[in-house]
């Protein structure tokens, strides 16, 4: 599990965007289409539940978000216990968006995630075949500033 993590971070952080698209129409008629996806586009996908949660909370429920960005990713490794922790921390920028309003209020902020893949750090753990015992908690979110449409 740990080595997936690691090595879906680190895929983030290597790769550059790049947009294509393809498309193939099958024999029903279907289209089908490929389309390029970013490292970062997959690990928002994969932490979309407990950004929403959070932004509701913060935002109030009809605040739509999108991601803008990775601000931050860091591995942080505790080796003051009898076994070494390691977690990771991931800041984000988003753009939230309320359509409640007359004036569809935007805003940027940054939103801090511990994300904790349960393993030890250096461990050679490979039996984990899903991502139900990582843990994601939010440990901080900041309001920047709001572009309110007049």
């Amino acid at each position: 599990m740990k080595k997936i993590i690691s090595s879906l971070l680190l895929v983030l952080i290597v790769l550059a965007s790049i947009s294509f698209v393809s498309a193939e129409v099958d024999l029903n008629g279907k289209i089908t289409k490929e389309i390029y996806a970013s490292p970062e586009e997959l690990l928002v996908d994969m932490i979309n539940p407990y950004i929403t949660e959070t932004v509701n909370e913060e935002c109030g429920e009809g605040v739509h978000w999108t991601f803008e960005r990775v601000n931050k990713l860091e591995l942080i490794v505790d080796h003051t216990g009898s076994e070494a922790k390691s977690w990771y921390e991931l800041s984000l920028m988003i753009r939230t968006l309320s359509s409640a309003s007359e004036n569809e209020d935007m805003s940027l902020d940054t939103v801090t995630l511990h994300i904790d893949p349960k393993t030890y750090f250096g461990s050679i753990e490979g039996k984990r075949k899903n991502l139900d015992e990582v843990s994601v908690k939010v440990v901080n979110y900041s309001h920047h500033h709001d572009n309110k449409k007049e």
